[in-house]
């Protein structure tokens, strides 16, 4: 049996007992068909076995497709291929494909190389930091803020000294023990400072932090109070305003200003403390804020 694929015209040898209700694929265009919907024709015809035209052979071109095709077989010159070996369009479908190939082969190569030179090589680093390592750039830049931060801190108190510093408990009547770190904050500078701020800390004896407070200078208070207040009391005391305007916005070179940190119900195991000075800043800067 003889096929003939209705969208590239090959034809293709195949067994005279085929199903002609069986659905075909063209292995050269990759049609689908049914054999009993295009051009076939028996090979071996004979009275019990009738040529047999397809359903669309009322078609004036088909028909004279098929006499064309009948004469071709008549005259000894039928091909004897199968349904995978193409009778025509072999020789324009291979350079198609080769070329496909042999593009697809670079492009994989093309990835493979630039693969090994992004992982193992530096040659693609500043590829790599400008447009692609955006996470090491912000990390990079918060490091950077950070550190103009703490530069900007340490030249604003690095003059500044603390002197008669002392720590000690006392009981209060409505809280209960309380540890006081108090002293005082000396201007080393040529210039005048304010808004002194100052950090105590409590360690155990392992070296351990175990509590810690910020606290602005310019206020301390008396033994009574300190016995007697609550915690609410000795905050709004430790916190005034009035004392820290006075004693905390203009301290002239060689001047000092005081502070204390109050600690409510300390940890037991508290063995000794720490301070210093956490921020600072110009008088006339103050002044105009």
């Amino acid at each position: 049996m003889l096929i003939t694929c209705p969208n590239c015209k090959s034809v293709f040898k195949l067994p005279d007992t085929q199903n002609i209700d069986q659905k075909l694929r063209c292995s050269i265009c990759k049609d689908v068909f049914v054999i009993r919907d295009v051009n076939f024709e028996y090979e071996d015809q004979n009275e019990n076995q009738p040529p047999v035209k397809s359903k669309n052979s009322q078609n004036s071109h088909t028909q004279n497709n098929t006499e064309h095709q009948k004469e071709s077989f008549s005259s000894g010159a039928t091909p004897r291929i199968n349904l995978d070996t193409p009778f025509a369009n072999e020789e324009a479908v291979k350079p198609k494909s080769r070329v496909i190939r042999i593009i697809l082969i670079i492009i994989f190569a093309l990835i493979c190389f630039t693969s090994v030179l992004w992982s193992f090589t530096p040659y693609l680093d500043p590829i790599k930091e400008q447009f692609f390592d955006t996470k090491s750039k912000e990390l990079q830049a918060k490091i950077d803020s950070e550190n103009k931060r703490i530069e900007e801190l340490s030249n604003k108190v690095k003059l500044l000294q603390i002197q008669g510093l002392r720590q000690y408990t006392i009981p209060n009547d409505k809280i209960g023990n309380l540890t006081i770190i108090e002293g005082k904050v000396i201007n080393g500078f040529d210039d005048p400072r304010g808004f002194v701020q100052v950090e105590c800390s409590l360690f155990s004896e392992s070296g351990e932090m175990l509590i810690s407070k910020k606290q602005i200078a310019g206020t301390s208070l008396s033994l009574f109070q300190l016995q007697v207040l609550n915690e609410e009391e000795l905050e709004q005391n430790l916190n005034n305003n009035l004392d820290i305007m006075q004693k905390n916005t203009k301290i002239n070179p060689g001047a000092s200003t005081p502070f204390m940190c109050v600690f409510y119900n300390p940890p037991e195991n508290a063995a000794s403390f720490n301070i210093k000075i956490v921020s600072a800043e110009k008088a006339e800067d103050i002044t105009t804020k």
